[in-house]
């Protein structure tokens, strides 16, 4: 029985991982674009993703774009499937940023067959030597709380896409790592100003179109692991539906354009703590709420979403350092969330 431990790697502070992502995941991308030509992933007639935590909020956006490229694509957290991938035919990619997450590598354990490939910053790991196949971010220093591994695994999922789709964007990529770093710089003191908003509300609703849930959901997971507040992901239209009927007392921020204009119109008859993240063509907002403008439209989910990413990762640090709260100290130990072998518990 093979016993192998992979040790635990130390964290970095999110600050830390924060202040140099825009580089490595410039960096990445040639080393993604070598991986990925090497792995020689042919478009599957169906895919299936399955991840937890930062890794499963990742695979959001690039699955709707799968979808819009009329791939039979699906995501699933581990605990969605009592039994395990049997009859999950075409490609299965194993999500874990650590490589470590015990759900995912549980699957494996069970035995998938040969049609999978794992995505991993960490390597080597459970998940990577498992699988046998890995798309691996390029062993990077992060946080607990999901920085760069966060960013880098969409952008891997976005350039996966693109040889499914025949296109190669690297400089694209490049292009809008830099710009999306300097414009979340440029919009620091209007960011800080929402960190404010947000911390002095009883709950914030983060609200995306379906094309940019990754965003909406990475917020959430940041908001609650590093600042301990109190916040919720939901697509635009399911918000529509009801839980917009409870605003007021909380903060509502939203990522998207011209829907999620009107939809902070509306809110704003309840409630000013609004804010929206936004592309330059997007209508104009009420008086009194925040509009953060990207030099980047929803048209394109995945580009937006990365650089909108830049905007909550900065948000978070913010309302940590506003409250005085230490985003990197464990809120509290977790005891069977990670495996560090092989073997199965």
């Amino acid at each position: 029985m093979n016993t192998a431990v992979f040790p635990r790697r130390e964290w970095i502070s999110a600050q830390a991982s924060y202040a140099t992502q825009a580089d490595e995941l410039i960096a990445m991308v040639d080393r993604l674009d070598d991986q990925l030509r090497q792995a020689r992933l042919e478009k599957p007639l169906r895919v299936t993703l399955v991840g937890i935590g930062a890794s499963h909020a990742a695979a959001a956006t690039p699955v709707y774009e799968m979808r819009r490229h009329g791939l039979d694509a699906h995501r699933f957290l581990p605990s969605e499937l009592p039994a395990g991938l049997s009859g999950h035919h075409g490609l299965t990619v194993l999500i874990s940023q650590s490589g470590r997450s015990a759900e995912v590598v549980d699957l494996v354990r069970h035995g998938i067959g040969s049609g999978q490939v794992a995505i991993t910053n960490y390597t080597p790991s459970p998940l990577g030597t498992l699988c046998g196949r890995e798309i691996n971010l390029g062993n990077l220093p992060d946080s607990s709380v999901s920085v760069v591994s966060f960013t880098g695994t969409m952008l891997a999922l976005a350039m996966l896409i693109e040889r499914w789709t025949d296109r190669t964007r690297t400089e694209h990529w490049k292009h809008l790592i830099s710009l999306a770093a300097e414009t979340a710089d440029r919009l620091d003191g209007e960011i800080r100003d929402v960190a404010e908003m947000l911390l002095y509300s009883a709950s914030i609703d983060i609200v995306a179109p379906a094309p940019l849930m990754s965003v909406a959901e990475e917020g959430v997971l940041m908001l609650r692991e590093g600042p301990r507040l109190f916040a919720t992901a939901m697509e635009t239209r399911q918000y529509l539906h009801g839980p917009m009927d409870a605003a007021g007392p909380g903060a509502h921020l939203l990522f998207g354009g011209n829907r999620e204009a009107r939809l902070l119109a509306q809110l704003s008859e309840r409630t000013k703590r609004l804010a929206l993240v936004t592309g330059s063509s997007t209508d104009a907002v009420p008086d009194g709420c925040h509009r953060l403008v990207l030099p980047f439209e929803t048209s394109d989910p995945i580009s937006f979403a990365i650089a909108s990413t830049f905007i909550a990762q900065k948000l978070t640090l913010h309302a940590a350092d506003i409250r005085g709260f230490d985003i990197n100290e464990a809120a509290f130990q977790r005891i069977d969330t990670k495996t560090d072998s092989l073997t199965k518990i």
